[in-house]
């Protein structure tokens, strides 16, 4: 069974010892085609690594038929906001063709991770790789349907209130402040990404070149303000840049290189863990979103959901939600180290 899971690249972070207590709490178990894993407006105690077989994220219509939005392959987890996140699933998950699942208890796998510190930042950071693939996915399917996306949540919220004071102090330490003019271009979709970027100050926004009839058009997918984090996603996955960013304003940029950040988290598990669950639940806050926009869509008619482009733009300030007041003092002290 260990062989197996090591088989699936999207595994490749995880150790040997990962595997083997992975299955001792979870045997593999087929499915057949028509199962229904997640049930949209439920909550289960369960997540699901896919082995074997194909599986599909759909969104149910009162009165019609489950759309497909996006399928689910061997090596990928799903069942992540049960998790993540204490609301009930804003989707169906649906066995597709016969699947052979690994089911995880999510209440042992809980205990574990507060156990082991090291197992946490190697899973927590499995999690992070499988949800970038799946928002990269996801992103392009919306643009291509004029779906923009919000900001229900500013991402530093996440980070800073689960990272410590310890952790900021050195991203400030070696982190490189960055001031750009309008139009500069922070990054290339399809080229690599030397940094990961937290913004200071300032807007940008996000374009992504779509193929279309021997042609490219860019689409504007979102804006991003002060307190986002860009470059992410190239970090966890290794991929290239998705998106391409633009200062819309001037701009003031933290960017802490790759190289340094991927040393870090490599000498240092509670940081690494820390890092890694911040930045999945920020991919899995994306994916919400962008679910839910494509749910509302629906409900006000196909027709208007392929004409009309969609765009909410929710702000949300720092003390609003529990936790966010001291995400918000670890921002401020960043910012006036950084002014010295």
């Amino acid at each position: 069974m260990n062989q197996m899971l090591a088989d699936l690249t999207q595994l490749r972070v995880l150790q040997e010892s990962d595997l083997t207590w992975l299955t001792s709490i979870a045997q593999p178990t087929l499915y057949p085609p028509g199962t229904l894993l997640v049930a949209q407006g439920k909550q289960s105690e369960s997540m699901y690594l896919c082995l074997k077989g194909a599986l599909s994220v759909q969104l149910s219509q009162s009165g019609g038929s489950p759309q497909d939005l996006l399928p689910i392959l061997a090596g990928e987890l799903t069942g992540e906001m049960f998790l993540l996140d204490n609301d009930p699933a804003s989707v169906s998950i649906a066995v597709v063709e016969p699947t052979e699942l690994l089911e995880i208890p999510i209440p042992k796998l809980v205990e574990h991770l507060k156990r082991d510190r090291a197992f946490a930042a190697r899973f927590y950071q499995f999690l992070a790789i499988n949800l970038s693939e799946r928002l990269r996915k996801l992103s392009k399917a919306m643009a291509i349907r004029n779906i923009k996306e919000g900001e229900p949540l500013r991402k530093v919220l996440l980070v800073f209130a689960t990272l410590n004071d310890t952790d900021v102090a050195w991203m400030v330490a070696h982190g490189v402040s960055e001031k750009s003019a309008k139009g500069h271009i922070l990054i290339q979709q399809d080229q690599p990404v030397p940094a990961v970027y937290l913004l200071l100050d300032g807007t940008l926004g996000i374009y992504l070149n779509i193929a279309n009839n021997g042609s490219t058009q860019e689409k504007e997918l979102a804006t991003r303000v002060k307190g986002d984090i860009l470059g992410e996603m190239s970090f966890i996955d290794g991929g290239m840049a998705s998106a391409t960013v633009k200062a819309l304003e001037h701009t003031w940029v933290l960017a802490i290189p790759q190289n340094q950040l991927a040393a870090k988290l490599a000498q240092d598990s509670g940081f690494a863990g820390r890092f890694y669950q911040a930045i999945a639940e920020i991919m899995f806050n994306r994916c919400q979103d962008l679910l839910l926009r494509a749910n509302t869509n629906h409900q006000t008619g196909m027709a208007d959901f392929l004409s009309k482009d969609i765009e909410i733009e929710d702000e949300i300030d720092f003390d609003v939600l529990d936790g966010t007041a001291i995400a918000g003092t670890r921002f401020d002290w960043m910012i006036q180290q950084l002014r010295r």
